[in-house]
């Protein structure tokens, strides 16, 4: 089917992904049908998943920016400018993300950025966005779609639509990937962490200031597994607590273990002294907060001709360690415009040009993914790895140009994921071979690190 002759895209998937594309197409002219299986998270039930914080870099603020939805969206954030990292005994050593003052992340509510999407989705005549309709068929042959509806919805009962372009933004667990895996051999894997993760929070204290420094994302890494607590604009934190779904009942628990408040609480106590206090609903969040699962997914192939594509986390679903994941959805959202925008003529040939350009990319940032995860939980407490970084901040002050952090690359800059990942393996041997038998950044022969950035580093280009 010919772009210029198409006059709606139904997407499946009112997530960030799903409903920013609905924005960017229908701004091209074209009629979006937008179909999500849950009610209108801007309701009054907030669900679990609706209160996960997002970290905003500089990806996702680019997508928002071209939506015009920077400014309304950022009045939600709170700036995070660094790691807090707390050991056993609640000392705090802080660790900054970059070295200036623009290099910080933007922590926000998930339901937050949705609502800023929805409100702007709903704003468009030519977008209709239904909720309460679950996904349970496709016919690709035909063009058809089958849903059931929730009560609440417009009605109750099975509805079928025809489509001409279908788009899956329907997350991980993408009932659009299964049914386009059935139909071709789209080569799609989904391979489960065996950490689980439970959402805790921590108030205000009683002035409706925040307990600890708003400034940072805080971490309380113990060495497989850890705790981490986003900051909010209204002194609060969304800490989430990362375990394995099941402990070898020695050295390491896990959510199996901790089957009874006395063991919940005998556990937090041990390992984080420091946050505990300041959780008065502990017992209750691990009541009644289920344990979420995290994987990794990834296909050959993610588009069925010009029938149907796939983008965001239906595509190439990361673990959450990078705080990458919605800012690599919403890059897709862009991509695709731009490749819209060169007049290509087919949606096939968009589809294919999309793949072309993020999949390697995708691949890339889902490996620095679980590299972050194990930094996190493992290595951000050892002197080696804060004399490592205090290098690596001395090299990118030094070579702006030519040296910048891996973390730094994908967090503040939009640069593609597959060179920074590229770049960061160079510019780990660079510390290696300057660290080698060093104790202290003094010891380090600078003159040689100048050599060697110049001679293995290009210059670095957005």
């Amino acid at each position: 089917m010919l772009v210029a002759d198409t006059e709606r895209v139904t997407i499946a998937g009112a997530g960030m992904a799903g409903t920013l594309l609905s924005i960017l197409l229908a701004r091209r002219g074209l009629e979006i049908e937008l179909f999500e299986q849950y009610p209108d998270p801007r309701g009054n039930d907030i669900s679990a998943g609706q209160s996960v914080d997002l970290a905003l870099g500089e990806r996702a603020q680019h997508a928002l920016l071209i939506a015009g939805l920077l400014e309304k969206v950022d009045a939600h954030c709170t700036a995070m400018r660094g790691r807090m990292i707390h050991d056993r005994s609640g000392r705090i050593t802080v660790q900054p993300y970059g070295t200036t003052e623009r290099d910080a992340l933007h922590s926000v509510r998930r339901r937050h950025l949705q609502t800023c999407l929805l409100d702007e989705a709903e704003a468009c005549e030519n977008i209709r966005i239904r909720f309460h309709h679950q996904l349970r068929s496709i016919d690709w042959q035909s063009r058809r779609i089958k849903f059931v509806t929730h009560p609440g919805g417009d009605d109750s009962g099975h509805r079928e639509h025809p489509f001409e372009v279908l788009i899956g933004a329907d997350g991980a667990v993408s009932p659009v990937r299964r049914s386009m895996a059935n139909a071709a051999d789209i080569g799609a894997s989904e391979v489960l962490l065996d950490t689980g993760y439970k959402l805790l929070s921590i108030p205000a204290n009683e002035q409706g200031g925040p307990c600890m420094d708003p400034g940072g994302l805080h971490v309380w890494p113990r060495g497989g597994y850890m705790m981490i607590a986003f900051p909010h604009r209204d002194g609060s934190f969304s800490a989430k607590l990362f375990l394995p779904r099941s402990g070898d009942h020695k050295m390491i628990w896990g959510f199996g273990e901790l089957d009874s408040w006395t063991r919940q609480r005998a556990f937090m106590e041990a390992n984080f002294p420091d946050a505990t206090p300041l959780m008065p609903e502990l017992r209750q969040e691990f009541r009644d907060n289920p344990t979420g699962m995290m994987g990794t997914v990834r296909c050959r192939q993610w588009h069925l001709g010009g029938r149907g594509l796939l983008i965001g986390d239906a595509a190439h679903a990361i673990v959450p360690f990078h705080g990458q994941g919605v800012n690599a959805a919403l890059e897709d959202c862009t991509t695709l415009v731009q490749i819209l925008e060169t007049g290509v003529k087919d949606w096939e040939s968009v589809f294919r040009a999309l793949q072309e350009q993020r999949k390697e990319n995708t691949d890339a940032i889902a490996d620095m993914s679980m590299d972050a995860f194990r930094t996190m939980r493992d290595s951000v407490r050892h002197r080696d790895f804060l004399l490592r970084k205090a290098l690596e901040r001395e090299l990118e002050r030094r070579h702006p140009e030519r040296f910048v952090a891996r973390y730094s690359l994908v967090m503040f800059h939009r640069i593609p994921y597959i060179e920074a990942y590229r770049r960061g393996k160079v510019q780990a041997k660079i510390l290696d071979e300057l660290l080698d038998g060093k104790d202290q950044l003094t010891e380090v022969d600078l003159e040689m690190a100048a050599r060697l950035v110049g001679e293995r580093l290009s210059l670095i280009s957005d």
